[in-house]
């Protein structure tokens, strides 16, 4: 079969400040690349990301458009954005576009002579939805503008589709469920694990569950005096805009913030060291579509624990490649941190069945496949309904 040429709409690529979409988005490019598939990527970015025409990331062609100036610039970006997608449709460089939910970059795009291809990785209506909290109406109709347009979905989960066409009033379901994927890690056995060490990952929000860990955890040092906790992510905000990583230090006192060590934003291979020698890496989430975090902690052969809302079951069975937890219930995420911490036993099995788990389900050899059948159907299909 012909390579793919697929072209990426992200404006998180890494490297710098990014979340799931422009980890997923890095994934994917360099795995289809690696695969001998043409791929690139545009969006838009700070202009001191915007320093080569094109750059390119292991064979990702990468093309930054500064952000707008001024109230109504993000008017004109996206009408340039479309204006490039229309551009390498219309010369034939491009087979199709995959857009993301987030912020509805899809709206009001007139028709091409390539599919679209929206990707739901949850978007900024569906998680005030889960968060109980109301989108402003020119959010809410763009994203919702986005999904109509698009000649294609595909959700990161099954959880994520069905509550965003309940947000969105939508009808049917996805053409397809494309999981994340990570790579596997060489599988660190318990002997080598610092018994001490728990990982978080995540940008300091509410919506990650990250006040409930910190109000969790004097009971765990309670227990396990030398318990460390590193908290890896960028400091966010509460809603007055006052610091998260300020906030949580006055939750803890000092006795007790001297066993939180907050790591900042860091590269993942440095997170990825952390997990492979970590006792447990935990996520109280409240909200997620199919989080990277866990994935790549069990990656690693991390015993992890994780949010049971959402799309957690779909990553994995309580007890049996992980713990499950109630992000609202403290006494139950600290009896979980505890568990591993005590039983050398119970964290080796979880650590061995979540590795195994990601080597069988979300892998790059199991995953990428599937998005590239996928692909084609959807060019294919395309074809078909336009000749």
């Amino acid at each position: 079969m012909s390579p793919l040429r697929i072209a990426f709409l992200c404006n998180e690529y890494p490297p710098g400040n990014h979340g799931g979409i422009g980890s997923y988005t890095r994934n994917l490019a360099r795995a289809l690349v690696q695969s001998g598939h043409d791929v690139r990527i545009f969006g838009c970015y700070k202009p001191n990301q915007c320093r080569q025409a094109v750059e390119n990331d292991h064979g990702v062609k990468v093309y930054r458009m500064p952000e707008p100036k001024g109230h109504w610039g993000w008017i004109g970006l996206r009408w340039k954005l479309y204006q490039k997608a229309k551009q390498w449709s219309q010369l034939g460089e491009i087979d199709l576009i995959e857009i993301p939910d987030w912020q509805g970059w899809g709206a009001v795009w007139p028709r091409l002579s390539v599919p679209v291809l929206c990707r739901l990785h949850g978007s900024a209506t569906y998680f005030n939805a889960e968060a109980g909290k109301k989108t402003d109406p020119k959010t809410h109709w763009l994203e919702r503008a986005s999904l109509r347009r698009a000649d294609r979905s595909a959700s990161t989960s099954r959880y994520t589709d069905k509550r965003t066409r309940e947000v969105f009033q939508l009808p049917g379901t996805a053409d397809a469920i494309l999981h994340n994927f990570v790579p596997l890690n060489q599988n660190c056995p318990l002997s080598q694990r610092d018994k001490n060490t728990i990982v978080f990952a995540g940008t300091l929000t509410r919506k990650k569950g990250v006040i409930s860990l910190i109000q969790a955890w004097p009971d765990v040092v309670a227990e396990f005096p030398n318990a460390r906790l590193h908290l890896f992510g960028k400091d966010g905000a509460l809603e007055d805009g006052t610091s998260m990583q300020q906030h949580l230090l006055e939750r803890l006192g000092d006795s007790i913030s001297r066993t939180v060590i907050f790591q900042g934003h860091q590269p993942l291979p440095v997170l990825s060291k952390s997990l492979q020698t970590a006792r447990a890496a935990v996520f109280p989430s409240y909200a997620e579509a199919f989080a990277l975090a866990p994935l790549e902690a069990m990656a690693c052969g991390c015993p992890t624990i994780y949010t049971e809302r959402g799309s957690g079951h779909e990553l994995m069975e309580n007890g049996v490649h992980g713990l499950l937890i109630d992000p609202d219930n403290t006494k139950q995420i600290s009896e979980a941190i505890k568990q591993l911490l005590r039983d050398d036993e119970l964290a080796g099995r979880l650590g061995n069945a979540g590795w195994k788990k990601i080597e069988e389900r979300f892998c790059p050899k199991e995953i990428v496949p599937q998005n590239e059948q996928f692909f084609r159907k959807c060019i294919e299909q395309f074809k078909r309904n336009h000749a």
